[in-house]
């Protein structure tokens, strides 16, 4: 079966084709209007709103549980980095939109700290390559990155809650590329791209009013077990991956401004 053995005409949509994965990968379609940028834009702040308004409470909006698209590349960033520096991976699992684990091993102490940088930094780096792309009208090829991307964390998926939001996604980008027209895969591609910029400003402000809640002490998350490691404070890990972000916003929205 050729998972991506097809193109979109941007004006009919959904037609198989004869390029293969290249062909996918090259096939474009037209500019969205400003409108669709903006309401995806807007769609992906009330997302990072909502995940840090509801932090302390056990409701959240409906409209949170897109986060997971963050959280999965927030894992699989942590999985890259392992596999990259020469460790491994056992497991992925997604405990819910905005919350996930690893376990995977290293084989320095250099590499174990450049895996709990990857999980924070993988998203926000994530959208901006994927603006990149949407720039010259790329947007089959960023869904069909993320069909890849899904299947390989299906592979280091043990459980069920994983694996059904894991192929939800997967399943999701694939039927969007397969037989929706082009201002459809604009809007799901570029909603992507937003989401993953921005998935992560809420979690880290969690962080920091976690510790300024409840102290420095004892908590367990990726700047803790930075901290721990590097002797550097926690707050430093937590502003670096803000910079980040804002450097990836910066240079992503003249890319995603049609």
């Amino acid at each position: 079966m050729r998972f991506f053995g097809f193109v979109v005409n941007p004006e009919e949509g959904g037609r198989m084709a004869e390029g293969g994965v290249l062909g996918v990968l090259t096939d474009t379609v037209e500019a969205p209007g400003r409108w669709l940028v903006l309401v995806t834009g807007l769609f992906a702040a009330a997302v990072s709103i909502g995940t840090f308004a509801f932090m302390s409470s056990e409701k959240s909006l409906l409209i949170v549980r897109a986060n997971v698209l963050g959280t999965v590349f927030h894992e699989g960033g942590h999985a890259l980095a392992s596999v990259v520096t020469g460790g491994g991976v056992r497991r992925i699992a997604i405990t819910s939109a905005d919350g996930g684990a690893t376990w995977s091993w290293a084989p320095s102490p250099l590499s174990r700290a450049l895996v709990s940088v990857a999980g924070y930094a993988m998203p926000p780096l994530a959208g901006l390559g994927a603006a990149a792309l949407l720039r010259h009208g790329y947007a089959p090829a960023v869904l069909a990155l993320t069909v890849a991307v899904m299947a390989l964390v299906l592979v280091l998926t043990r459980d069920l809650v994983t694996f059904v939001a894991v192929a939800a996604l997967g399943i999701a980008a694939f039927v969007t590329l397969r037989v929706a027209p082009g201002s459809l895969q604009n809007a799901a591609a570029y909603g992507e791209a937003w989401l993953l910029l921005t998935s992560e400003i809420g979690g880290l402000a969690v962080l920091v009013a976690n510790r300024v809640r409840h102290g420095l002490r004892d908590h367990t998350d990726d700047a803790a077990g930075l901290a721990e490691s590097t002797s550097v404070p926690a707050f430093v890990w937590i502003a670096g991956w803000l910079v980040l972000i804002g450097w990836a916003l910066q240079k992503a929205v003249p890319l995603l401004w049609p």
